[in-house]
């Protein structure tokens, strides 16, 4: 009985303690759904993850992935009507963007149309649309919601001064509309044509029995049409361009019976006082001819440029160690020939290429940026930098002013010069009329803008924006956003000189308007817009989590445009008034997307042991629940904490690394930034991984016994490298990656053109010595050389046709993994390059295989026969 009774006592015990756990169980689910109401919703939606397509890869699952991952999109090129009321918006997928979605900004949530295969867009006027593109033209009344239809043709645009679209078809007929569609002028046998987009037509006609090709133009002044011949020739017009200040338009001619071009200035007014001037390359053939025009038509600087193509030896290339052309091995060289007229005097000038081999204009008609495209640096930089010297057209001479640079900004008056010096790693300020340079005390990636009255210059900078008085040559912060990220959006640019990898630029704003002022506040992840004019904010988007992908804004309205995304939320279409005190959603993009709004990110901050701060950011599992452990992948390459607002599209992508799949499949995914110190790039790297991975060991829902780490390029050879050092991983994945940074250091990069030394010395690794000056610290960021302490198993993936970072470092590192009989799989995509194509066969098939691999490594499922071929052999051999 006594037994009985105590038995019948435990019975009733157990069902007791099941009973208060049961009861402590639903209260602490009611607890977590109070504090987390997303988690029942998650559960609800995780119908619509692809999370159950795996764990097997059968062809419906995959084709069943491909058909849900078609769904996802971003929005862009965001383009608005003079009224504010309407904007089109591009629908991007991945492998695509030629919808346009046609909004009505006073009827949100309303695509009113929708554009396709139609990828030139224009508004004309106020409530009309103008789009072109593989052979249709569509012209809208959006007010009205009627179309019409135009079917064969080459291209379409609109005249917006006289509120008249034309079209050119395939069959070479001009045709100009009215607002109304009403045809109101056609010409026939058009070759070519160029327009001023306000009220005239350029065109160059070759009728059937004409012997000359002539140059008319459709002068357009509302009431009529009138068409008037401007030049004709018996030459080949090749191009016809229009001068920036509508002056002139010039005519590339092939001359007749020969290969010399000659390039004509042909007034743009009426027949009467047309100018005909032309010139001829003055030393025999030229493949191409440029004009840059200098202060609004007071000269024009003539380029006739010249191609030498590479010429390929039958036997043998012949290199050599004092060659100041290696960089041109790969696509040949050019020779320029430079003339300057001067229209008022009508007089030209050749400039002298024996010392130089290439003229820039700054924008002046006296003064000229000279170099020459050789090699100087011993190809020290995998950019090429240039000495770049002042040449004096009145006095014939010249002077050098900046050392190692290629980036240079200009006043618009082209008196000042400011040159980014890699050698100082700052901006140098040059005053042409007084030939001195100008301090600028602030170094750093600052870019300069200068007033368009040429009495400033302002410096957009990651702390405040800056301004200098170039008379006074004072210098003051502004006091906008202190410590915080400051670009100026409405900007007047004008691209001066393109060559060689030289770029001069003119960067003006009007003082005398609203700046328009893009704000970053780093550290709080906001992001604002805010109008300035002397001295007087005033915020027109206020500080936002949001990434604002774009805005547009016109001047005199009272509306601004914006789109914003963020980790958890698809793009959205907003509208502030107001002075930004009204927010209006236009369109939510990705409303399929239900179950992303539910996922939980967080940006770390914490600093390596060089108490260097550093931020990284941790994406939750999609569906993630506080009662399970979970795997984590953490991706590496260099800094990556400023893509925190970007939304994640599921795809293959081409480093098959996909943010969202990863999320979807149950990992939590880290991504660390990484910044280099004078320890060496692979040393420098693992300490900053290392104290990301510190910052997650508390978390009770991180499974630290499975860890993955990925890279690809850089983020490769950095993976390489930490795999060598680390007992934190149980596996790796490295993509198109250098092993042996001596290898690489001592090799020419065919895909640059440059020595792969600059790119180890100076750039992306940041090693900052050479090596025959600090070999240890080559030896000791070098992967290779410690491949025997890789602890874990490695997959390596490269494109057999890649340049940039050659196949046989992967099957070098891959060798020494086998060689010291570790596992490993290399996939070789014998068709690919650095990565493996947008949309490609070979990128879906690495995106699968990713996911298979941190499935058999991360989450313990075996079933995977291309993985267990080399696992199963390899425990079979220890």
């Amino acid at each position: 009985m006594k037994r009985e009774t105590e038995e019948k006592r435990n019975v009733i015990k157990a069902a007791m303690e099941r009973i208060v756990q049961r009861l402590f169980t639903i209260i602490f689910l009611i607890s977590i759904m109070a504090f987390q109401p997303s988690l029942g919703q998650q559960a609800k939606n995780l119908k619509d993850s692809p999370i159950k397509f795996y764990p097997n890869h059968h062809k419906k699952d995959k084709d069943t992935l491909q058909q849900w991952m078609s769904k996802f999109y971003t929005l862009g090129t965001m383009k608005i009507s003079k009224n504010n009321r309407w904007v089109m918006l591009n629908k991007i997928y991945k492998r695509n963007n030629d919808t346009v979605l046609v909004f009505d900004s006073t009827k949100p949530d309303q695509v009113i149309h929708t554009i396709i295969k139609r990828p030139q867009n224009f508004f004309l006027g106020s409530g009309y649309i103008l789009t072109s593109g593989n052979g249709k033209a569509e012209f809208l009344d959006v007010k009205m919601n009627q179309k019409k239809v135009y079917e064969n043709i080459q291209r379409a645009e609109v005249l917006n001064k006289s509120n008249q679209y034309f079209i050119l078809d395939k069959n070479k007929n001009l045709s100009l509309y009215d607002k109304n569609a009403k045809l109101i002028h056609s010409t026939s046998g058009v070759a070519d044509y160029v327009s001023d987009k306000k009220s005239k037509i350029f065109v160059s006609e070759k009728l059937e029995k004409m012997k000359n090709t002539m140059v008319s133009v459709l002068l357009n002044d509302k009431k009529s049409i009138d068409k008037e011949t401007l030049y004709s020739t018996e030459n080949e017009i090749t191009k016809l361009e229009l001068i920036p200040s509508g002056k002139y338009v010039t005519v590339t001619e092939k001359i007749r019976d020969s290969d010399l071009l000659q390039i004509t200035f042909v007034e743009t007014g009426t027949r009467s006082s047309t100018i005909k001037k032309n010139f001829k390359s003055f030393s025999g053939k030229a493949d191409f001819v440029m004009v840059s025009e200098i202060q609004n038509g007071n000269s024009y600087l003539i380029d006739f440029d010249k191609r030498i193509p590479l010429v390929k030896e039958e036997m043998v290339e012949i290199w050599y160690g004092t060659d100041k052309k290696l960089r041109e091995k790969k696509y040949g060289s050019q020779q320029h020939q430079y003339l300057l007229w001067n229209p008022k005097l009508n007089e030209s000038v050749k400039l002298p290429t024996d010392q130089f081999s290439s003229y820039a204009s700054i924008g002046s008609d006296r003064y000229f940026l000279a170099f020459n495209s050789d090699e100087e640096f011993n190809y020290t930089s995998g950019t090429h930098l240039y000495s770049m010297h002042l040449y004096d057209k009145l006095m014939g001479s010249s002077e050098r002013i900046f050392t190692k640079t290629y980036r240079i900004i200009v006043s618009p008056d082209g008196r000042y010069i400011s040159a980014y010096d890699e050698k100082i790693k700052g901006w140098v300020l040059y005053d042409t009329l007084e030939s001195a340079f100008i301090p600028v005390k602030n170094k750093g990636k600052l870019s300069p803008v200068f007033s368009s009255d040429n009495q400033f210059v302002l410096f957009e900078s990651e702390n405040d924006l800056w301004q200098m008085d170039l008379k006074t040559k004072e210098v003051k912060r502004l006091n906008i956003a202190p410590n915080q990220d400051v670009k100026i959006s409405n900007l007047i640019t004008e691209t001066l000189f393109r060559q060689f990898n030289v770029s001069v630029e003119l960067r003006a704003v009007d003082l005398q308007k609203p700046m328009l002022l893009k704000v970053r506040d780093k550290e709080r992840n906001l992001t604002s817009c805010i109008n300035w004019k002397k001295g007087k904010s005033e915020v027109i988007i206020p500080p936002s989590q949001n990434r604002i992908k774009d805005f547009k804004y016109n001047e005199g309205g009272n509306s601004i445009f914006s789109i914003e995304e963020n980790y958890n939320s698809p793009p959205v279409l907003y509208r502030y008034s107001n002075k930004g005190a009204v927010k209006t959603q236009i369109f939510r993009s990705g409303k399929e997307d239900k179950i992303i709004k539910n996922l939980k990110q967080e940006i770390l901050s914490y600093t390596n042991t060089a108490e260097t701060p550093l931020k990284g950011m941790l994406y939750y599992p999609i569906g993630f629940n506080l009662n399970k452990k979970y795997p984590m992948v953490v991706r590496i390459y260099q800094q990556q904490s400023e893509s925190s607002g970007i939304y994640p599209i599921p795809d293959y992508d081409e480093d098959g690394f996909n943010l969202r799949l990863l999320l979807e499949n149950g990992y939590f995914v880290f991504l660390p930034d990484i910044i280099y110190d004078e320890r060496g790039t692979g040393v420098s790297a693992l300490d900053c991984v290392n104290s990301g991975l510190d910052q997650l060991i508390t978390y009770p829902n991180i499974d630290q016994k499975k860890i993955g780490l990925t890279g690809h390029s850089m983020g490769g050879y950095e993976t390489n490298f930490i795999a060598t050092k680390s007992d934190r991983f149980v596996a790796y994945l490295s993509g198109a990656s250098i092993s042996n940074i001596v290898k690489s250091y001592f090799s020419f990069n065919t895909h640059f053109s440059f020595m792969d030394y600059a790119r180890l010395e100076n750039g992306q690794y940041e090693m900052n010595v050479p090596f025959s000056e600090n070999k240890e610290k080559y030896f000791k960021n070098n992967p290779i050389h410690d491949v025997e302490k890789v602890s874990a198993p490695m997959l390596l993936w490269a494109g057999t046709k890649d340049q940039n970072v050659t196949p046989d470092q992967t099957m070098a590192f891959f060798a020494g993994l086998v060689r010291n009989r570790k596992p490993v799989i290399a996939l070789m995509y014998p068709h690919r390059e650095h990565d493996l194509g947008i949309g490609s066969e070979e990128s879906k098939d690495l995106n699968l295989k990713t996911l298979d691999w941190w499935r058999y490594f991360l989450k313990d499922e075996k079933n995977i026969p291309w993985i267990e071929k080399e696992m199963n052999q390899y425990e079979r051999n220890q």
